[in-house]
């Protein structure tokens, strides 16, 4: 959990109880005829679809030392999203692309980043610069800087491009040696049929603005 800087998130919430651990997560009433069922799984597990598997990091695991996705793609996840709170400060869209990049580039795999965006009634702004990232390479990039309330970015990624990225016999042995991750299935098919039929998105360059672009920006954003 974030706990530096300017986050404090230990004073409202409890850290989970580690990684891959799962539990029954008791349902209201209401919510249990929806469902169906009194309880639904909750923790740190991987989702199985019928068709590919995807891990799960939130904003701050990202920048940490033994990120969520490396054992995540030894296990098998495929596609890796992340919902992130993360605030601009000066060059920092440089260094979470650079962390993105190296996530999916040496695990090969698909990095569905999605960040927050303006301001939410507290002293922080949030550059948004949501992107999708396939082996390393970047196919989509939202604006750092918009003062629109809501920004898609989409992509078209081919799948078999992350199997036969994970060729390589190290990765092989490094996958013997990996725990079990606890998975819940989902019986539902990731990918359309007829996405098939789609040409992938092509690799792009990644926007960066210059620091004096930056400075421009930022604040005024906030007016």
């Amino acid at each position: 959990m974030a706990n530096d800087g300017n986050y404090r998130e230990m004073r409202y919430f409890i850290p989970w109880k580690g990684a891959r651990h799962m539990e029954e997560f008791k349902l209201p009433a209401k919510l249990a005829k929806i469902q169906g069922s009194r309880t639904v799984p909750i923790g740190d597990a991987i989702l199985e679809f019928n068709d590919t598997s995807m891990g799960i990091e939130t904003c701050e695991e990202l920048f940490t030392s033994n990120a969520p996705h490396i054992e995540q793609a030894l296990a098998g996840a495929e596609i890796f999203s992340n919902a992130s709170g993360s605030h601009h400060n000066l060059r920092k869209l440089d260094k979470r692309l650079s962390l993105i990049r190296e996530a999916c580039q040496k695990a090969g795999g698909v990095y569905i980043y999605a960040n927050q965006q303006g301001c939410d009634g507290d002293r922080l702004y949030y550059d948004g610069c949501s992107s999708i990232f396939l082996n390393g390479s970047i196919v989509a990039q939202g604006s750092q800087f918009s003062v629109q309330d809501v920004e898609c970015v989409t992509a078209v990624v081919n799948l078999d491009e992350v199997q036969a990225r994970r060729f390589e016999p190290s990765r092989g042995q490094q996958v013997n040696k990996c725990p079990e991750y606890p998975r819940i299935y989902v019986d539902h098919d990731f990918v359309d049929a007829k996405d098939n039929m789609l040409m992938p998105s092509p690799p792009i360059p990644p926007r960066i603005h210059l620091p004096e672009e930056e400075i421009a920006l930022g604040p005024a954003c906030w007016l």
